[in-house]
């Protein structure tokens, strides 16, 4: 899979919380590129935290950052009438700013939600680009909501002590940790709220749509697979006719093209298993094998068990403990 990418406009305004501090130095000097490494970021996140000891720097970058430095989406955002319509723009849209990412708009009973995850398992820890994205959402909220900031709450796939700091309290809201995503709660009828800072204008959301088909269009079918399994490993069941669906072709048109790519379904799945198997590994060591190999999909520990010695050389249970000696 390739390197997942973010736009380089998401270290603006970074730069206003670390004047004077040793982290100014992390942003680098003259003018930044398009594009940057998504791990890059991450680990810049992390390192604002780590260096400066102040857990709040990515959410107030978040909650003050300038749309506007998105272009067309920071546009269509910052055009839209209603919390909901603006939320709805930045979750559709997002993957013109970031790869391999789930976020999702979600509702359920009177309350909605945002979520927000990097498939990437191999990119982690990654606590802080979460509260950096999720500030971008609260933002949106407290124009709905002039400010006032009730029934909110939080979840985190971080464990608190991995965050450096009280989170509830740089939030304001209740949290939870070591969720499987990221994600903001909050009551569903802030989503029909009026955005008194619309800017007014006619915006063009299917020039959007038409530059979201053609970066899929030139995505490696692998990469798109393997997105979609990593997305959906751990929640649902993994179907090849599913995804091929939602690729618009059909399951023989998806396994003739992987063919083509010398790859199979098969290889992108057990590849996947592998690599999310590992991610497992070091964010929840109190699971047990047979556990992880659950919720990878595997029927049996057993058959979890070989392919991982298939895959590294060795048993789960002798790469975790390396592991484990290699974190200490």
């Amino acid at each position: 899979m390739a390197p997942a990418t973010v736009r380089a406009a998401a270290m603006n305004g970074w730069e206003s919380f670390l004047e004077d501090t040793a982290a100014a130095p992390m942003l680098g000097d003259g003018p930044p590129p398009d594009s940057m490494p998504l791990a890059e970021f991450v680990r810049f996140s992390e390192n604002v935290v780590t260096r400066t000891r102040d857990v709040a720097i990515p959410w107030l970058a978040g909650g003050t950052y300038d749309l506007a430095a998105l272009g067309p989406l920071g546009d269509a955002i910052n055009s839209a009438g209603r919390v909901g319509s603006a939320l709805r723009r930045l979750v559709d849209y997002f993957s013109l700013l970031q790869d391999c990412t789930d976020i999702r708009l979600g509702l359920e009973d009177d309350m909605a939600s945002v979520s927000y995850r990097i498939l990437d398992p191999d990119i982690w820890p990654r606590h802080h680009d979460a509260m950096f994205t999720l500030g971008i959402v609260s933002q949106i909220l407290k124009r709905g909501t002039r400010g006032h900031w009730d029934k909110i709450e939080f979840a985190f796939e971080a464990e608190s002590h991995e965050m450096r700091g009280d989170i509830g309290k740089v939030v304001c809201a209740p949290c939870t940790f070591g969720a499987d995503t990221n994600q903001i709660r909050f009551p569903a009828v802030l989503l029909d709220l009026a955005l008194p800072t619309a800017q007014p204008g006619a915006v063009d959301v299917r020039q959007l749509t038409r530059s979201i088909v053609t970066k899929r269009r030139e995505t490696p079918l692998v990469d798109r697979l393997s997105q979609m399994v990593l997305r959906d490993l751990n929640t649902q069941a993994i179907e090849q006719e599913r995804f091929a669906r939602e690729m618009g072709m059909s399951s023989r048109t998806l396994r003739r093209k992987l063919t083509e790519q010398g790859s199979s379904f098969q290889q992108v799945l057990d590849e996947c298993r592998m690599r999310q198997a590992v991610f497992e590994f070091r964010v929840r060591p109190d699971l047990s094998i047979a556990q992880i190999a659950l919720r990878l999909g595997y029927a049996e520990h057993s058959n979890f068990t070989r392919a991982f010695h298939r895959w590294s050389g060795q048993s789960p249970q002798a790469y975790r403990a390396q592991l484990a000696g290699t974190a200490h």
